[in-house]
């Protein structure tokens, strides 16, 4: 007897062993069903079936016999289609089958900051499999930046990867989406699955210094007006003495001279200074301002 490795030339298959499989090739989903058909033409082939785990059948006439799974929850399925020849002799073939499975979280998380204006992104992708058709792309306002891609060829099961994206923003960017798109795509001729895809908005912006006029002892409450994805934090100084105020307002009562405040709107991808110059007129005399 002899064995009949599967060969990608149909002519050398059918001179080898005189089976056809119908797929040769699938992509299936774990858990989904799946068959394929083994026939052949061949008046010398006396009776044939399939070896497997799951979906083996016993020894049938020709022409016909069908592999057939219901629920596929193997990785790396390995059925085998067999032809018992009129001489005695027996040949296989095996059909190639991709199992795989889309991810079930794609996630950014930003990591350390190393300067004020550039920062990494993580993208998490987590139960993939196969790892080695996962394509990951980065999106800034929708164009491609970094596109990844996976070489293990040897991992079939579900795995959990990570890309990294180390961006910079300027101050002068109001507000910035990066995108994280997983993908499984089986090549030009293959299976090329919905993308799965989060998106992370970036920004610590402030307007520019302003100045604000007003009359000696009257109130004013100053606003800094940051948009900031995490939120920021705020911190007013005036003068360079710290108000002890963490909210985007600052109220100020009876203000008797001109003075300089800051805020400072910061979150950990970032922070901005915005500068308000207060000042201060004379209200004249009191009895001009007061008078019945």
């Amino acid at each position: 007897s002899f064995h009949c490795a599967v060969s990608n030339n149909d002519a050398l298959q059918e001179l080898c062993c005189p089976l056809t499989l119908t797929p040769s090739e699938t992509v299936v989903k774990f858990g989904d069903p799946v068959s394929i058909n083994c026939s052949t033409s061949a008046r010398y082939v006396e009776g044939m079936g399939w070896e497997a785990p799951f979906g083996g059948t016993g020894f049938e006439r020709p022409p016909v016999v069908t592999w057939r799974v219901e629920k596929l929850e193997e990785w790396t399925p390995s059925p085998s289609c067999y032809a018992t020849l009129v001489d005695g002799s027996q040949c296989a073939v095996s059909p190639v089958i991709t199992v795989y499975k889309t991810p079930n979280i794609v996630s950014i998380y930003p990591l350390n900051q190393k300067t004020r204006t550039q920062y990494w992104l993580r993208c998490d992708i987590i139960n993939v499999a196969p790892v080695q058709h996962l394509t990951v792309r980065w999106y800034k306002n929708n164009k491609t930046i970094q596109t990844e891609s996976f070489n293990d060829t040897t991992t079939k099961t579900l795995v959990n990867e990570s890309s990294i994206l180390r961006i910079d923003i300027s101050r002068e960017e109001k507000a910035t989406e990066f995108r994280c798109e997983a993908e499984l795509d089986f090549g030009p001729h293959g299976l090329k699955l919905p993308a799965i895809s989060q998106t992370h908005r970036v920004s610590v912006n402030t307007k520019d210094s302003n100045h604000d006029y007003l009359l000696e002892g009257s109130n004013i409450t100053l606003s800094c007006e940051a948009e900031g994805n995490p939120p920021s934090v705020y911190n007013w100084t005036c003068d360079g003495e710290n108000m002890l105020a963490n909210t985007n307002s600052l109220n100020i009562t009876r203000v008797n001279r001109t003075k300089t405040c800051t805020c400072t709107a910061a979150n950990y991808l970032g922070s901005v200074t915005k500068t308000i110059n207060v000042h201060v007129e004379p209200r004249g005399t009191r009895l001009c301002l007061f008078q019945a």
